[in-house]
């Protein structure tokens, strides 16, 4: 099959570039190495439990990347809302509130896509920071956040529903948001700005129960925060 290939996908997705944004997650990189394409007239059937990766997509889709265990795969669209980068797969929320097979747009460009994983890999392999598996996003814990932080590429898709990112004053903060569930990752360049910033957060949704650290720093300065409040 002929296919061409995004000009911004052959600039900005090289070799390197792939493998590198494939190891925040452990992904399976397919392009640039391959060049697959999954259409409803012609389903990549490399994947066990799908004909396609990109179940109920209308239109061809350029394979990117597959997750590590194959939940889900990553690929830009070549027709409908070309260029978008999807998610296709065994999606948590497939738009009904429970898990199943679908394909939603992930992020507006291959830039952004791009951007996103570089991202999560400063906030997760930071040595400084808290995390937490909270109740359902409230619009207060948002609303809180927008104020005080700069709004970073925004995901939607996987791992859950939408992902929120938040980034300044030496703060990186990350919501997994899924029906009945938020996964936070804070992380912070300096221990006091990390303790300004989540002094704020204890009463909000239930993080003063759920934050937790899995560094003694980190376990050390909510210990004392938890101690301080009223």
């Amino acid at each position: 099959m002929n296919v061409e290939v995004p000009a911004a996908v052959e600039r900005l997705l090289t070799a390197d570039v792939a493998e590198e944004i494939a190891a925040t997650f452990g992904d399976q990189t397919v392009y640039p190495q391959r060049v697959v394409v999954d259409s409803p007239a012609a389903p990549s059937l490399e994947l066990p439990h799908s004909a396609r990766r990109f179940p109920g997509w209308p239109g061809p889709v350029l394979v990117l990347s597959d997750e590590n265990q194959g939940v889900c795969s990553w690929g830009v669209s070549l027709g409908v809302d070309s260029g978008k980068v999807l998610v296709g797969g065994d999606l948590l929320d497939a738009g009904e509130g429970e898990a199943g097979q679908a394909t939603v747009p992930y992020a507006a460009s291959i830039e952004d896509f791009i951007a996103a994983r570089r991202w999560d890999h400063l906030c997760l392999s930071a040595p400084l920071g808290l995390q937490a598996q909270a109740s359902e996003l409230d619009e207060a814990s948002l609303a809180y956040l927008q104020v005080r932080l700069p709004p970073a590429v925004e995901t939607a898709g996987w791992p859950g529903t939408r992902q929120y990112r938040f980034e300044g004053r030496g703060l990186r903060v990350m919501l997994w948001s899924y029906p009945g569930q938020c996964d936070w990752w804070i992380s912070a360049s300096s221990e006091q700005s990390l303790k300004v910033f989540v002094a704020g957060l204890l009463d909000l949704s239930d993080l003063r129960s759920s934050l937790w650290s899995n560094e003694e720093t980190g376990a050390r300065l909510l210990d004392d925060l938890r101690r301080r409040a009223p």
